[in-house]
């Protein structure tokens, strides 16, 4: 009964991932024959090289607090020794990997206090922020940084802002920014915030699909792996499509 369970689920498990190839891997590809070839074996290999990736599974927090134990304690040890803006960011990275929010806020507002144009700790406070849908204390914080360093992690600052306008319905501001985006970074999410703010703000049917129409031409154009990365945007475009059609 036992062994017969097994073979059905690897069986399963095979087809998954025979039918996931077939759709989403380039024709002439070498995975294919992998599959064929060590049927379950394979399917494993695929699911790790090509799907597991891409699914950003979470990690459960109590696995974080075992994992980064010594992280946090260097860390906080850090503040208590030294007790500069930088240590403070240190600590408020390590707590947010431990998703430990409430006291990582805390430790990027210290960073500020000590070194008000401290970016890595705007940024902290900002994606926080953005977290907890304080859109107004965001975009505060993300206009400081956007002063300072136009270009930070090359561009996530500016598409995060673009975001935190696009929250807030600053329709005017919203645009005018995401334009600037999608001409500096060409972020594919720019492109679907311009969408929605052609059909929320305007109604404009013909400019959405203008927008939607380019980043889906774009992101066919990109390399495979950037192409699997922003599946979910893809499908949410896809769909939005079919609305105006």
């Amino acid at each position: 009964m036992l062994t017969s369970a097994i073979a059905f689920v690897s069986q399963g498990f095979w087809m998954l991932m025979l039918f996931d190839c077939i759709r989403n891997e380039p024709k002439g590809s070498n995975w294919m024959w992998l599959l064929i070839m060590l049927n379950f074996p394979g399917a494993v290999i695929y699911f790790v090289a090509r799907k597991l990736p891409y699914l950003n599974l979470p990690v459960p927090s109590f696995f974080k607090r075992w994992t980064m134990k010594d992280a946090l304690w260097n860390a906080e040890a850090g503040v208590v020794n030294i007790g500069k803006s930088h240590q403070y960011v240190t600590l408020g990275n390590v707590l947010m990997e431990m998703d430990n929010v409430d006291r990582a806020l805390e430790a990027y507002r210290s960073a500020i206090e000590k070194e008000p144009g401290n970016t890595h700790a705007l940024w902290g406070c900002a994606t926080i922020e953005m977290q907890r849908q304080n859109f107004a204390a965001a975009r505060t914080s993300l206009e400081d940084l956007l002063d300072r360093d136009s270009e930070y992690k090359r561009g996530e600052a500016s598409l995060l802002y673009g975001k935190c306008l696009y929250e807030l319905q600053q329709w005017s501001v919203a645009k005018e920014h995401l334009d600037f985006d999608v001409k500096r970074w060409s972020h594919s999410e720019s492109f679907l915030l311009l969408a929605k703010i052609a059909l929320d703000r305007d109604g404009d049917k013909v400019a959405a699909k203008s927008y939607l129409t380019t980043m889906l031409a774009r992101l066919k154009a990109s390399p495979r792996y950037n192409y699997r990365k922003n599946r979910d945007l893809i499908r949410s475009a896809e769909n939005l499509l079919k609305t105006l059609n």
